[in-house]
C-alpha cells in the first residue's frame, strides 16, 4: 500500500503553482513546507511511488528487413 494519495500528490502540485508554502489536508492537518526546492523533492518521491512509469523513458526498437 503506498504511502501516499493520489489526493495528497494532487494538493501538492495545487500549493506548487500557487507558490504556497501550505498545504491542508481534508481532515485539517497542515503541512509547512521550508522551500519550494523541499516541495519538489517530495513530489518527485510522491510522484515515483504514485506513477511508476511516469519517470520511465518509453523506447521503440525498429527492426527493417529487405526481402
Amino acid at each position: 500500500m503506498p504511502a501516499y494519495t493520489t489526493q495528497q500528490l494532487a494538493d501538492l502540485r495545487t500549493a506548487i503553482a500557487e507558490g504556497v508554502l501550505r498545504v491542508r489536508d481534508p481532515s485539517g492537518q497542515e503541512t509547512v513546507f521550508r522551500s519550494y526546492a523541499e516541495m519538489r523533492q517530495i513530489e518527485a518521491v510522491m510522484a515515483a511511488e504514485l506513477e511508476p512509469s511516469a519517470g520511465r523513458i518509453k523506447r521503440t526498437i525498429f527492426s527493417f528487413s529487405r526481402e
